[in-house]
């Protein structure tokens, strides 16, 4: 009966461990979801501006140098933010792919107390690699959007010098 609980409490430690990897990813999703959403609005608000250039132009109301010069600035912007959000986005999909292995891994590890043989043992361990191979692509990619992000801020100082 001794051996039940301890294979109980085991079994219930197991399934729990992969739920660190959920809190832990969860936390990394947060803060690359916070820098996608304000990636997003810089862009609606780049356009924006874009789009008050655009309607200056076709009342045929010349803009000045310095007007050009921001439209210049405003369009690179928006290409060199789009792929920011385009590396974000593939971020946050890995991050929240790894999470969903996570959840499987603590399932099937639940599962192989009930039903067990060679294959099923070895499953857990392949998916939560597979989740923790899917944390460390998002990761990659959150560094080259810092990377990104660092570009775009000197695109903007140049074009209000």
């Amino acid at each position: 009966m001794n051996d039940t609980i301890i294979t109980g409490i085991e079994a219930i430690q197991a399934m729990l461990a992969p739920a660190l990897g959920i809190s832990a990813t969860a936390l990394l999703l947060l803060s690359m979801h916070n820098r996608f959403s304000i990636a997003i609005n810089r862009i609606r608000a780049l356009n924006e501006e874009r789009r008050r250039y655009h309607i200056k132009v076709s009342k045929n109301e010349e803009p000045g140098a310095y007007e050009q010069f921001r439209y210049s600035s405003i369009s690179n912007q928006i290409i060199m933010l789009t792929y920011r959000c385009k590396e974000l986005r593939n971020a946050i999909l890995c991050t929240m792919g790894s999470i969903l292995l996570f959840v499987v891994t603590s399932i099937l590890i639940g599962v192989n107390i009930f039903f067990s043989s060679y294959v099923l043992r070895m499953t857990p361990l392949i998916i939560f690699s597979v989740g923790m191979l899917l944390v460390l692509i998002g990761i990659v990619y959150s560094a080259k959007d810092v990377i990104n992000s660092y570009k775009v801020t000197e695109i903007e100082i140049k074009g209000d010098t």
